[in-house]
Parts: C-alpha cells; structure tokens; sequence
C-alpha cells in the first residue's frame, strides 16, 4: 500500500499521458535513501496505460561504472538495431541518434526509467544531456531516480541537470510519510507508532525493515538497515566517516562547542559537508545530529568496544568542564557516558545525584533508571553506598515500577548491609518498608 504518494503518481501518470500525446518530458525523481522512489516507480508502472512502453536501467555504485548502464538493461527490449550498437560499443554520435530516431518513430508512449542516476557514468550523464534537449518533440518520458543527499553543487549531474530545458523538466521530492502514515502501517503490523516514527523519521525503508523484524532485541538495528547505513559510509572520505562515528556517540544532538572538544576547529568544515550532504540535520542554534535515529545506531555499531569507551569518556570529561556541569540535563548525560565508558567510579558519583535530580522533578521513574545504572557498579561501590543505592532504589522502582518482589530484594539486601555497619536507624527504616509493601500485598496479620 502506497501512502502520502498520491500526487506524486499522479505527476507521473501526467508525464505520460503528455508523451501519448506528442510532448514528452523529463521527470526528477529525488529523495533520500530509502525514501521510497522506487516503490513509487513501480506503483506508477502498475497504474501506466496498457499501451505504454515502460523501460528499466539502473546505475550501479561499482567502483568502475558500466558505461552506458541504463541502456545495457534497457537496448535489447527497445529495439535491436540499439542493442546491437550497445553490443558493438558504437560511439555516441552513432548511438544516440539510433536512440533517438527508435522514440521518435514509436507507435506508443516510451518511458525511460534511469535508477539512481547519482552514480550514472559520464557516458549516462551524455545521453541524458542530449535525450533532456530534445525530449519535448517525442512521445517518451525520461525518468531519473535520484538521492538527493549524494549529490552537491560539484556533481557532475548537478551540471548536467542545470543544462536541462527547464520547461521540459518536472521535480518531485518525496518527502518523509506522515505520523498519520506511519502510525497506519504500525497499526497494520500490530506494533506502537509512536516509536516506530520517532527512530524513523519516517523514511519507509526503515519502517519497512524494523516492521519486518518482528519484536527484534531493543536498541538493535535490523541487518538490512545496519548494512545499507554501513554502505553509504563506505562512499565516504575518510574524513567524513570520522565525523559521524564520533558524532554516533552522543545521542540526539551534538553541540558546536562539543563537536570542537570532540574533533578539534578544523572539523567543522567537515560538518557542514555531512550537513550538506543530508547524512546529519543542523538546528538554528548549530547543533548537529543524525537524520535517522536508527542511522546513529548503525554508525555507533561499527565502532570497536573500546573505541566507543574512549570516546564515551572523552564526551563525559568535556561536559564535566562546563560551568553547568551538574544541572540536571547534563547530569543525565554525563551518567549516559561515564556507563558508556565503563567508568565505574564515574557513574557511582553521577547517577545518585541524578536520581536526586529527577525525583525532585517528580520523575521517579527516571530516578529508578539512574539508581539501576550505579547499581551495576555497586560491587565498586563502599557498603554505605551500595546500601543507600539499594534502599534509595527501592523507593523509585516501588513508586514508578509498581514491582513488588525486586523491590522486597533490593529492601532485604539494604537491610543486611545496614545491619553488617550497625545502623540500627536504617535498619528500622527499611523494615518499616517492607511490612508497608507485605500490608499492601495482603500479607500481614489482621
């Protein structure tokens, strides 16, 4: 089922019906990875007239292009005089007018459908020079897919694409679904839309393959995901690649001044390609992050474990030397990395106090998270620490969590270590606790 692409094939199917009648077209097909161009393509297919001629050919990201690779897929179906052309590898002032005279002459509409022409070979990048000049004289519509984010002002199709009559020249750019569309597909799969949208972005690969993974592990990116997110990084430089391994670290967004203390000054040029090449979005105020949620996790998997320590400690260090250092945004963030980097030490000295923070913020159950995340480290922790940390969690998880017998083991540990250091008072404290959640469960003696 298409969703939020009905004018779009209705553009399409225009385009058609115009070359049926003598005036014919290029259409730009543009978006993002994933973003569903050629589902729309095939939909449009389905939907063409019986009588139209419809043509495939596809670029390839090989490190040497095919030359002439939509035309390699599509000679033999158009006409053999073509094919046998492509065959002999006649040179363009022999082919391309072969081409041309076989859609000057057809009895029908031809539509030319060049995939991911991003990648298109010089060769291509010719034939759709001279096909876009000449195409509004003949019964054909050329269709270029193309992704939006892999291409800049120094691409080669960037030039050929501005040659273009522009009258001749029709745009779409899909755009990401709806959370009214997504929340249509979820609902057909039985899952939650709210997450679904919010990890996607609504890009339809992605909601496509998580939907498709059935209740995958939480916090796990699907294969197919992961391994076509690893692709698009492979065509990066170096450089490029840095960047948003480094960035994947931080969750949500990346601040200017975080990015420096991260990369150093000379990184920010780097940025505004990624930006520029819709890897990540900037807001008004300079932070950086990721387009897709789902896209930072599958950078962030690509990292060694002790890469992603590293660099969670370097993130952790450079908040703690902020005049806000312990407010309670950031606190939340510094406990985030200090357990990314494993810092044990770290995390016993954050979470209590961000748990502090978010139960006098009413979010106790924020509160239990951070309390859970020391409680990890408690066997770092000195017994009357480890003992506050049981009992202070107690309190969070039997407020937010509604979960008695975790809450009754955690009462109980407290208990024996206040009991092994004498403290009679918080002893007394943490029974009084339980014989409240024994009542409460119907327990105790009338």
């Amino acid at each position: 089922m298409l969703l939020d692409r009905e004018g779009q094939l209705e553009t399409l199917l225009s385009a058609m019906r115009s070359a049926a009648a003598g005036h014919g077209s290029t259409v730009l097909l543009e978006g993002e990875a994933g973003i569903g161009k050629t589902s729309l393509l095939r939909e449009f297919a389905e939907h063409a007239d019986k009588g139209c001629q419809v043509l495939w050919g596809w670029c390839e990201a090989l490190f040497t292009p095919c030359p002439l690779g939509p035309m390699q897929d599509i000679g033999q179906l158009l006409d053999p005089h073509v094919a046998a052309l492509l065959d002999q590898a006649a040179p363009p002032e022999r082919l391309f007018p072969a081409l041309l005279n076989v859609l000057q002459h057809a009895s029908v509409a031809i539509v030319l459908i060049f995939e991911d022409v991003h990648w298109a070979d010089n060769a291509t990048l010719d034939l759709i020079k001279y096909l876009g000049r000449r195409i509004s004289l003949l019964p054909a519509v050329l269709v270029l897919s193309l992704r939006s984010d892999e291409i800049g002002a120094d691409h080669p199709l960037t030039h050929v694409l501005g040659d273009l009559p522009s009258a001749s020249v029709t745009r779409i750019a899909l755009e990401p679904l709806s959370r009214e569309a997504v929340t249509v597909l979820a609902e057909q799969a039985g899952r939650g839309a709210a997450d679904l949208y919010r990890v996607t972005e609504g890009n339809p690969f992605f909601i496509t393959e998580l939907l498709a993974s059935g209740e995958a592990e939480p916090g796990r990116v699907p294969d197919s995901i992961r391994d076509a997110v690893w692709t698009r990084l492979s065509r990066l430089t170096a450089s490029e690649r840095k960047v948003l391994e480094v960035i994947s670290i931080v969750p949500g967004s990346v601040e200017p001044w975080l990015i420096r203390r991260l990369l150093g000054v000379e990184a920010e040029a780097l940025v505004d390609k990624c930006v520029a090449r819709g890897l990540l979005r900037q807001d008004d105020q300079g932070a950086v992050m990721f387009r897709h949620e789902l896209a930072r996790q599958a950078t962030l998997d690509r990292l060694p474990p002790n890469l992603q320590r590293s660099l969670h400690a370097k993130v952790e260090v450079a908040i703690s030397q902020l005049p806000t250092a312990h407010a309670s945004a950031l606190l939340s963030r510094r406990v985030h990395h200090a357990a990314g980097a494993d810092d044990g030490a770290r995390v016993l000295e954050l979470a209590p106090q961000a748990a502090a923070h978010a139960a006098r913020l009413g979010a106790h159950r924020e509160g239990a998270s951070h309390l859970a995340t020391a409680l990890k480290y408690v066997a770092q922790a000195t017994p009357e620490l480890a003992a506050q940390l049981y009992e202070d969690w107690a309190y969070e998880a039997g407020l937010a969590l509604h979960v008695y017998e975790p809450v009754i083991e955690a009462h109980h540990r407290a208990i024996a270590i206040w009991r092994e250091l004498g403290r009679i008072d918080k002893i007394g404290r943490n029974l009084c606790k339980l014989a409240r959640l024994h009542w409460g469960r119907g327990e105790g003696q009338p």
